[in-house]
């Protein structure tokens, strides 16, 4: 079955929200490091690899889904998509750097460094929701009817 760009929008929409969720639970545990509580660590490496795999799965997922509607949507498609891959590259790195980060060697190096990827990666999804995912460039229907002109 296809999906219709509407379609494609709303699950990688719904995938952000899903991704957001997780990252409060990150900044949540940020917290309890901060203030020390225990077993925060091992929350936090909990939550950091649920997610990884979320995360992963939803790279995947848009550039098997995404990537094709997106190239042709409109003129600044393949810029869309080169935007969009130059994007992933840079996240796939932060996130290896994420994975192979010692957790419990320096706590306020930790909370620094993931929050710094918290608030990048949630500038990025915001930027790719107003840039690729508005209802403006993936939508429906196939002729666009200029209002203000008639």
């Amino acid at each position: 079955m296809e999906l219709s760009a509407s379609q494609i929008r709303r699950l990688i929409l719904d995938e952000h929200t899903v991704l957001r969720d997780i990252l409060e639970e990150i900044e949540q545990t940020l917290g309890e490091m901060t203030r020390r509580v225990p077993g925060s660590i091992t929350r936090l490496r909990t939550s950091l690899r649920t997610f990884h795999d979320a995360f992963v799965r939803h790279l995947e997922h848009e550039e098997t889904v995404l990537r094709p509607v997106l190239v042709d949507v409109d003129a600044w498609g393949p810029a869309r998509v080169a935007a969009m891959d130059e994007e992933h590259l840079a996240q796939r790195t932060a996130l290896a750097q994420l994975s192979h980060l010692a957790l419990d060697q320096d706590l306020d190096g930790t909370v620094q460094h993931v929050e710094e990827f918290v608030r990048r990666l949630r500038a990025d999804m915001d930027g790719e929701e107003h840039h690729a995912l508005s209802e403006e460039v993936l939508r429906d229907d196939i002729i666009v009817i200029d209002t203000f002109m008639g």
